[in-house]
């Protein structure tokens, strides 16, 4: 059932409808806007504000999650079907992270180059971006849950997920800063793979719960 799940959800992105043209424009327009603003290109400061375009950019979409299936009653009918809250939270997880963060991921290097950044500061920002995803995807999904019969809720899914973020924000950040140094086996690329393995245990159960607490009374 989960593999149903996330095979309708990706076939629903590829028509149009998750949102990840939106995100890239505004991940693009961010680095720009940011690099006039600091006065041309800034290398030192671009694994920042990279992992700040892409988790702001990823965010924008939460409101597409959940909030269509449960206005519509499809949520329901994958209940009805025989899913459970876990393989629900699952699929629609793997599918945010598949349509709305590898997206940026994949468009980080093109961005970097915009703000002068090299080789070694490039790839590191990228390994640092693929091991936060699990934290940025598990705190998303949840807060997509908790909001999904809130109608126009997206502005509301980013404050309140940003704050969660915040950690997983500051190691990504120094992981792609020491990855010219240290390579992969930084302690901040540990401590990254360690709050994104706490962000998944906490925000699977967390993203189920409130599921069912939208679902209503069995």
């Amino acid at each position: 059932m989960m593999g149903a799940i996330l095979k309708r959800d990706l076939q629903l992105a590829a028509r149009g409808t998750s949102g990840t043209g939106l995100s890239l424009a505004f991940m693009a327009l961010f680095v720009l806007l940011c690099g006039l603003a600091l006065g041309g290109s800034r290398p030192d400061l671009g694994p920042g504000l990279l992992w700040l375009a892409a988790t702001l950019s990823a965010l924008l979409g939460l409101d597409r999650l959940y909030q269509p299936d449960q206005e519509t009653g499809a949520l329901a009918q994958m209940h009805l079907s025989g899913a459970s809250g876990l393989a629900i939270a699952t699929a629609k997880s793997l599918s945010f992270a598949i349509t709305g963060l590898a997206p940026l991921i994949i468009a980080t290097p093109l961005l970097a180059l915009l703000l002068g950044m090299d080789g070694p500061a490039i790839i590191g920002t990228i390994l640092s971006l693929i091991i936060g995803a699990p934290a940025i995807t598990a705190y998303a999904s949840v807060t997509a849950a908790i909001l999904a019969a809130q109608r126009g809720s997206g502005v509301l899914a980013v404050i309140l997920t940003a704050p969660l973020l915040i950690p997983v924000l500051i190691f990504g950040t120094e992981a792609a800063n020491t990855f010219a140094s240290e390579g992969i086996a930084a302690v901040q690329f540990r401590i990254l793979a360690g709050l994104s393995f706490i962000a998944v245990a906490l925000g699977t159960p967390a993203t189920v719960a409130a599921l069912a607490a939208n679902r209503g009374p069995a």
